[in-house]
């Protein structure tokens, strides 16, 4: 008898308290680097982001198609009881991936110089040959998360999330502070803090590796009986790839623009009308990401956990014909994604500068008016990710390829222009992220109710979780405003800090009410919660 499969709900569940675990581990990590290495007048910090850019550009060339094309043609496989071939599609996987990425490890470890040199910092090369083996690694997590995930089976992906973070956090920080204290120069320091990233991506690896082995002959006991129907390992590879290769392609796009964007943040802020040295642009560059991108990105995890679950989920409700099934994990995405991100996205905006002091010690102006700007890029970013996951689910990979280039002309143009504005500088990249995003979100949404005939009801899906965010930003801000004029709280001391955690659990609690009471909250969000079911039962949602 075939597994029973966890549905939509259940792998997000995981996939979202692996993330906010990653993200609590990440930030163990991040806040004391970027007190130790950051700040405007160092450039360690920056260099560090470099390499790890990088780094990410060649991941994504080399791995970040599969894991969505091989969870596809898994659930694919899987709903049709073809249990045989679903074996063969991961050795298929396998061959093709693996091999290439120790060739990219091998390229990014001897081009270290080359790359770096590309994007304006030569210094970033040690960093760049520490984190090269990484992409080997990546790709062998990516050939076991793209099966597991095709199962619906979010655990192992969950589990290895967070020993790499655990990995980049030990060994990254431990070697970081010894490189410090042995007085080590920037570049060099850098290059050991990105060594824990290896590290942990080497750990993870090898439990992958590990539980697979443990549990191949249960695997082999339960898939008796079934269909042996299997594909040629030609046909399979074929379509491996063509549904990878546009993927890779729609993310590689985003990627490089990453990439062109760091060179020409570097290169724009050394032009005449700004007259930055080198190492002042890297040190700049490194307050606008450690900063203000670090914030920026932690509810961007918990919806790559959501896009990451209904991938398969769809996919394998369309080969099933289950088009009820579509829509109702459609809006069930759609619904998360705003009620996360709206407030997300609004809190920033109204407290970036008061969110940065909490963690960080100097520099916090910059970093939270940096912060601040890439509020409204929040709920953007988020619907571009799940609308590109429900593209590739629909067998339209085309599609987020089209506007992901159409956002990145825009990103690279408007980079180009705004940061070598004297009045704007680095604020110009935020800015330009934010007006990409927005645009790429609005044409695969438009794309999305052509191909399913309809979008998700409009006034539960974003007006209710407008209403409730408006409600909780006033609440918060008279709360912040009436405590820092009673006690007097001066901008970074201990009482500004605790004024900001009393605003935002204020807010949280706003929030929640005003959900309720709009009916803008389903049994289905509060379930991805701990003990969501005794929560709903608790709250009579049905």
């Amino acid at each position: 008898m075939q597994r029973k499969k966890q549905n939509f709900i259940e792998g997000a569940a995981i996939l979202v308290v692996a993330s906010l675990i990653v993200k609590v581990i990440g930030a163990v990590f991040q806040i004391p680097l970027v007190n130790l290495i950051g700040g405007k007048d160092n450039p360690a910090f920056g260099l560090f982001t470099a390499a790890y850019r990088i780094y990410m550009t060649m991941l994504v060339i080399s791995t970040v198609g599969l894991p969505a094309a091989l969870s596809k043609m898994v659930a694919e496989a899987t709903a049709g009881g073809r249990e045989h071939e679903v074996r063969r599609i991961v050795k298929v996987a396998a061959v093709i991936f693996i091999p290439f990425g120790a060739v990219c490890s091998v390229a990014l470890y001897a081009g270290a110089g080359v790359f770096s040199d590309l994007i304006k910092s030569a210094d970033a090369r040690f960093a760049v040959m520490a984190i090269a083996p990484s992409v080997l690694m990546v790709c062998i997590l990516s050939v076991f998360r793209g099966y597991y995930q095709g199962r619906a089976n979010m655990v192992p992906t969950a589990v290895s999330q967070v020993i790499e973070a655990l990995g980049k956090m030990f060994v990254g920080l431990g070697l970081t502070y010894y490189a410090v204290g042995q007085g080590y120069d920037a570049p060099h320091v850098a290059a050991m803090a990105v060594l824990g990233v290896t590290i942990g991506e080497v750990a993870a690896a090898f439990y992958m590796v590990v539980r697979a082995a443990l549990t191949r002959k249960k695997a082999s006991v339960l898939s008796h009986g079934l269909n042996n129907a299997v594909r040629p390992f030609s046909q399979l590879c074929g379509q491996l790839l063509s549904l990878s290769i546009p993927i890779t392609i729609t993310s590689a796009v985003m990627s490089l623009t990453d990439l062109i964007d760091m060179a020409l943040i570097s290169a724009r802020l050394q032009s005449p009308a700004i007259a930055m040295t080198s190492d002042q642009a890297m040190a700049i560059y490194g307050v606008y990401t450690g900063y203000a991108v670090n914030f920026f990105n932690l509810p961007q995890t918990l919806i790559t956990a959501i896009s990451v679950s209904v991938l398969p989920v769809i996919a394998g409700a369309r080969a099933m014909q289950n088009f009820t099934k579509v829509s109702k994990t459609m809006s069930t995405a759609f619904r998360l994604t705003l009620l996360i991100t709206l407030p997300a996205g609004a809190g920033f905006l109204l407290f970036g500068q008061q969110i940065v002091r909490l963690v960080y010690s100097k520099d916090t102006v910059l970093g939270g008016q940096l912060l601040q700007i890439l509020g409204f890029a929040v709920p953007a970013v988020a619907l571009v990710a799940i609308t590109n996951a429900i593209l590739q689910a629909f067998g339209r990979v085309d599609l987020p390829l089209i506007s992901m280039f159409i956002g990145a002309l825009i990103k690279i143009c408007g980079d180009y222009v705004m940061v070598a504005d004297p009045r704007l500088q680095i604020a110009g990249a935020p800015v330009s992220t934010t007006l990409c995003y927005w645009v790429i979100a609005l044409i695969n949404l438009v794309q999305i109710g052509r191909l399913s005939h309809g979008l998700p009801p409009f006034g539960r899906t974003v007006v209710r979780p407008i209403a409730a965010t408006i409600g909780m930003g006033a609440s918060s801000m008279i709360c912040f405003t009436l405590l820092s004029r009673a006690l007097a709280a001066a901008p970074g001391s201990v009482v500004d800090k605790l004024v900001t955690l009393v605003s935002i659990m204020v807010a949280v609690l706003v929030y929640g009410v005003l959900l309720l009471l709009l009916h803008a909250v389903e049994r289905e969000d509060v379930l991805l919660l701990p003990k969501g079911e005794k929560i709903a039962n608790l709250l009579r949602l049905k």
